[in-house]
């Protein structure tokens, strides 16, 4: 375990995390999930709308605080940390959010947007001191120094994400947090965005935490990914033998899911999809929280809940079937 630690910018282990719900309602968003994210890779996360992934992604973080279970960033625990300690670690782990709009001030232009977190972090005394760094890091994102003095809502989409990516990598961080950095923007933008990362990737060996629906594109960007179902990890492995040899049904369901561009080979693909409803997180089934919804659950499947547990070669599934 001491070597994993060394090779890991972020340790989660139980993550664990409830909200109430009212009197006697406790809504279970994220149940016992651990993984760990190498220096340097990208670590990506998937699931259906609902199932946890950016509640997980909240509270590693510390935007919301843990129910139970540890997050372990570059070997210092920061699970009971109060805000105030957990000041100077913020620079190592920064976050881009699903919606690059909502996500930014619209009364601030871009040039304060991008140097608030240099003020808040001591790094520049005032914002008119920060415009050197700004306009380097506005270049790195293919923006340009007219760009600084202008306001979120004049721009496109693409170029909104691209100042967020901006804000996030100004502290120069170690851990980049992407919660669904693209399912806002259309797909040319996309593979730009996609791109964008990957060069910073190469470049400052950053980590990431990639969460997404695109299965496709997660395969594309991540080195192992983990896949939740209802608050649970139900399935991690390496990204190329996940998608190669899935083991869980909920994740041969989610590959099933992925839109074929050729026509005759989408006819003659068995329709392997999920079918019916996720279940409310208030009140999860007992036993294995997919049951209700495998096509192969027996009744132990109902009755007993299934641990994670390596089937070989580092692929981890929680299945009582899966061998």
């Amino acid at each position: 375990m001491a070597e994993k630690s060394k090779q890991a910018i972020l340790e989660v282990e139980n993550l664990t995390k409830h909200f109430n719900a009212g009197r006697r309602s406790v809504v279970h968003a994220v149940d016992g999930v651990s993984f760990q994210i190498r220096r340097g890779k990208t670590f990506g996360l998937v699931g259906e709308s609902g199932c946890g992934k950016s509640t997980c992604a909240r509270t590693i973080i510390r935007i919301y605080d843990l129910t139970d279970g540890s997050v372990i960033l570059d070997g210092t625990d920061i699970t009971r940390m109060s805000q105030k300690e957990l000041k100077p670690l913020r620079r190592k782990m920064q976050m881009i959010f699903q919606d690059p709009y909502a996500s930014l001030n619209a009364r601030m232009t871009v040039r304060d947007i991008i140097a608030e977190p240099l003020i808040a972090h001591g790094i520049v005394r005032r914002k008119q001191d920060a415009d050197e760094i700004v306009a380097d890091m506005l270049g790195q994102v293919g923006l340009t120094r007219e760009h600084m003095g202008r306001y979120a809502h004049e721009f496109s989409g693409g170029q909104r994400q691209r100042i967020g990516i901006a804000r996030a990598l100004v502290l120069q961080p170690d851990l980049l947090i992407c919660d669904e950095p693209i399912s806002a923007l259309d797909v040319s933008i996309q593979a730009q965005v996609i791109n964008l990362l990957r060069d910073f990737q190469e470049r400052k060996n950053l980590s990431y935490l990639f969460i997404a629906h695109d299965l496709s594109m997660v395969r594309y960007v991540s080195d192992e990914v983990g896949v939740m179902y209802l608050g649970q990890l139900v399935e991690r492995s390496d990204s190329d033998e996940l998608y190669a040899h899935p083991l869980h049904p909920y994740t041969r369901g989610l590959l099933g899911s992925i839109p074929i561009a050729n026509p005759k080979e989408a006819r003659l693909r068995e329709k392997s999809g999920i079918e019916g409803d996720l279940p409310s997180p208030i009140n999860p089934p007992a036993g294995c929280r997919f049951h209700t919804r495998c096509p192969f659950a027996k009744a132990e499947c109902s009755e007993e809940l299934p641990l994670l547990r390596d089937l070989g070669g580092g692929h981890y599934a929680a299945c009582h079937l899966a061998l």
